[in-house]
C-alpha cells in the first residue's frame, strides 16, 4: 500500500521514525511532518500565507505547516505531492496519548480527521508513559500486523461525495511498555477536565507574560473508555467522528427578533 505518514511532534519526533521503518518493511511509505513541534494545534490550517517545504531525503519532507497542511499538501485535491491518493493517513506515533477530551486539541488526530473528510482513511496512534520512557516499537508492530483491519473501521467520506456526515477516523492510544500488551479493546471516548490556570508575570505597566500550567486531569466515562483500557494495560481502538454532530433540534422553543 501507499502510505502519508505525518504527525504534531514534528519531523525528528522518534515516534514518527520507528513508524515509518516498520511500515516501510511491507509498504511504500510517504512521511510530510512539521518542521517543529505542533502538538495541541488541532486541525488548524495555515491561510494567506506561502509555506516552506523541505525534501529531507527520498520520500521524506518537512513542511512548514500543520498536520492538517500536511495532509492536504501531501494528499488533497487541490494538487498533491503524492503521485496518487495515499490508501491511508498514519498520524504518530505521538509522545503522549490523545485520549477522550484530548482529541478536540490534538495534532496528531487532527491530521486523521483531515483524512478521512479528505476521502482517506486516517488513523492516529498515541503512546503513554508513567516513567518518560517511550518504546515506540511495541505499538508500531501492532499497527503494521494489523493495517488492514484498522483500515476497515475507518470510514472516509469526501467533501465532493453526498454523505450523511458520518465519516470515521480510528484513534488508537496504548501505554508505553518493553512487555507484550494485555490485548486489544474497542472503547468509548472518555470525558477529561484538566484543571488549568494561567500564570501571569508583568514585565512592565503595559506588558505582560501568560503561560498556561497544567493541573491535575480528572478522567470519567459512562462506558468502558479510553482512559481504562490504556490504564490496564490494553491497546485502546475508538472509533471517532469526523465532522461535528448536532446536539438535535429542539422544537417547542420560541426565539425573539
Amino acid at each position: 500500500m501507499l502510505l502519508l505518514l505525518t504527525n504534531d511532534d514534528g519531523i525528528s519526533g522518534d515516534g514518527l521514525s520507528v513508524l515509518a521503518k516498520r511500515l516501510s518493511f511491507e509498504h511504500e511509505v510517504w512521511v510530510v511532518a512539521p518542521d517543529r513541534n505542533r502538538s495541541g494545534v488541532s486541525q488548524c490550517v495555515s491561510m494567506d500565507r506561502s509555506l516552506k517545504l523541505t525534501k529531507i531525503k527520498d520520500r521524506v519532507y518537512c513542511y512548514e505547516g500543520t498536520p492538517a497542511d500536511c495532509v492536504i499538501l501531501s494528499a488533497g485535491s487541490g494538487g498533491r505531492l503524492l503521485s496518487r491518493v495515499p490508501d491511508a493517513v498514519i498520524s504518530g506515533i505521538n509522545q503522549g496519548a490523545n485520549i477522550g477530551t484530548d482529541i478536540v486539541y490534538s495534532g496528531t488526530a487532527a491530521a486523521a480527521r483531515q483524512a478521512a473528510l479528505a476521502g482517506i482513511p486516517g488513523i492516529a496512534l498515541s503512546l503513554e508513559t508513567h516513567d518518560e520512557n517511550y518504546y515506540y516499537e511495541g505499538l508500531a508492530d501492532f499497527a503494521a500486523k494489523n493495517l488492514e483491519l484498522l483500515i476497515s473501521l475507518c470510514r472516509p467520506v469526501s467533501y465532493a461525495e453526498e454523505h450523511d456526515g458520518n465519516s470515521v477516523f480510528v484513534n488508537v492510544n496504548a501505554l508505553s511498555s518493553s512487555a507484550a500488551y494485555l490485548g486489544v479493546k474497542m472503547t468509548d471516548i472518555s470525558f477529561r477536565r484538566y484543571n488549568d490556570s494561567i500564570k501571569i508575570d508583568e514585565i512592565d505597566d503595559e506588558t505582560k507574560i501568560c503561560s498556561a500550567q497544567g493541573g491535575k486531569i480528572h478522567t470519567s466515562g459512562r462506558t468502558y473508555h479510553d482512559y481504562e483500557a490504556v490504564e490496564k494495560g490494553f491497546i485502546s481502538v475508538t472509533r471517532v467522528y469526523a465532522e461535528p454532530k448536532s446536539a438535535g433540534i429542539v422544537d417547542d422553543i420560541s426565539f425573539s427578533l
